[in-house]
């Protein structure tokens, strides 16, 4: 099988199919940054579009982001809404097509940076292709949904670039930017302090502060600017019985492949339906809210107590490409709500497993790979019922293991 990996990439590095591979991702970032704005053109569909255009909508007319009395019709922090003023400005048209350019950038730099993190030659990527065909379905969902996974990729692909370089000031504030947009990134301030990168950590802090408070307020003012914030915290950082945020029933739902959702659906008696009505259930156990809530601790224990072991103290460039894509596991599976747009991350742990597969003809990764390669294939043939039993979740933890006994192979080889 490893023999048969190596004879795949080898032809996939070869001059016409290079060529072949650059035209054909071209022509396909060309086809997704057009679908959306054609799509709402000639039939008006808009997805998550419509939620953007209202929040920029609100802001621009100065508006209340968070309602009191109803669920909040947009649950990302109030500068995402700030950043999304200007495109709407320009109409709903203007706005599909801005979005879908910048993810179709967005994707450009994560195959960029992956290439330039695992320390290759622009010719000699062919891991990188065949990790993007595996995720290509979640690169094409945040297109179909307007969903900003892949500019969150690119920013923490190229804050973990910054750090490789010593510019940390610059990887701070990209990953403050990345949690700006979208809360979840922030767990990567963890990892900058365990690892003392005390001048990133300093500037993800500072340049949030900046992000949050002082940019907006010339448009929203500092009385509002406060409130956003506050009620934005209030509606959004909670995790009950009852639920997850603001969209109770989605949490635990098959759609939501975080620990938090993956747990309590297998081990709770929860609904694994958006609408439940009638309910239907999934769960092997029977246990109570506290006792979940146990297991997802002595979980994020154990994998967080697994991270720092591998970790080698010798920091090297290829020990750092390991670290970098096993923290990006890490990040996404511990979000509180992960749906399947977001394993679109998995796209440089992939590249990088494959790359170590073949190079070092790895048993233990290769079986990893497969395993993973499986669970994603049953993701598509049957979505809804190979994630109610968390496909993805387990897909992303395998890929996870294989990363931490490549890191401590390394550790034991220095130590040696």
């Amino acid at each position: 099988m490893i023999t048969w990996l190596r004879v795949l990439t080898q032809r996939l590095e070869g001059p016409r199919v290079r060529l072949l591979f650059r035209v054909l991702l071209i022509t396909t970032a060309i086809t997704f940054t057009l679908l959306p704005f054609v799509r709402f053109l000639h039939s008006g569909t808009q997805m998550d579009y419509r939620t953007w255009f209202d929040a920029g909508q609100t802001v621009v007319r100065g508006g209340e982001l968070y309602p009191h009395t109803q669920n909040f019709p947009f649950m990302y922090p109030p500068t995402c809404a700030l950043l999304l003023a200007a495109p709407a400005f320009f109409g709903k048209p203007a706005l599909i097509l801005i979005l879908s350019s910048l993810n179709t950038l967005a994707w450009i730099l994560c195959i960029r940076f992956s290439s330039a993190l695992m320390s290759e030659q622009r010719a000699q990527n062919a891991h990188i292709v065949v990790a993007t065909f595996i995720v290509m379905p979640f690169v094409w969902s945040s297109y179909h949904l307007g969903q900003p996974s892949l500019v969150l990729l690119a920013l923490m692909l190229g804050a973990f670039l910054s750090l490789r370089h010593g510019r940390e000031t610059l990887a701070g504030a990209l990953v403050a930017l990345a949690v700006a947009i979208k809360a979840f990134p922030l767990l990567a301030i963890f990892y900058l302090v365990y690892r003392r990168y005390w001048t990133a950590a300093i500037s993800l802090v500072i340049a949030l502060v900046i992000l949050l408070f002082v940019l907006p307020i010339p448009f929203r003012g500092w009385y509002q600017t406060l409130n956003d914030a506050r009620d934005w915290q209030r509606g959004m950082l909670h995790y009950e019985q009852g639920g997850i945020a603001q969209r109770p029933a989605r949490g635990y739902s098959w759609k939501n492949q975080s620990i938090f959702g993956v747990t309590n659906r297998l081990l709770r008696r929860v609904s694994v339906d958006d609408e439940p009505n009638p309910p239907a259930y999934a769960n092997l156990a029977d246990l109570d809210f506290r006792t979940i809530n146990i297991v997802i601790t002595a979980s994020a224990l154990l994998l967080g107590f697994s991270f720092v072991a591998a970790m080698p103290r010798q920091r090297a460039p290829e020990g750092d490409a390991r670290e970098f894509a096993a923290l990006l596991i890490l990040i996404l599976i511990f979000t509180p709500l992960a749906f399947g747009y977001l394993f679109v991350w998995l796209m440089f742990p992939l590249a990088l497993l494959i790359k170590r597969t073949k190079a070092a003809a790895e048993s233990i990764s290769l079986m990893c790979l497969l395993i993973a390669l499986a669970l994603l294939i049953a993701t598509g043939i049957t979505p809804r019922f190979a994630q109610i039993y968390g496909s993805l979740f387990f897909a992303a933890l395998v890929l996870y293991l294989a990363l931490t006994i490549d890191l401590r192979r390394q550790q034991n080889l220095i130590a040696k």
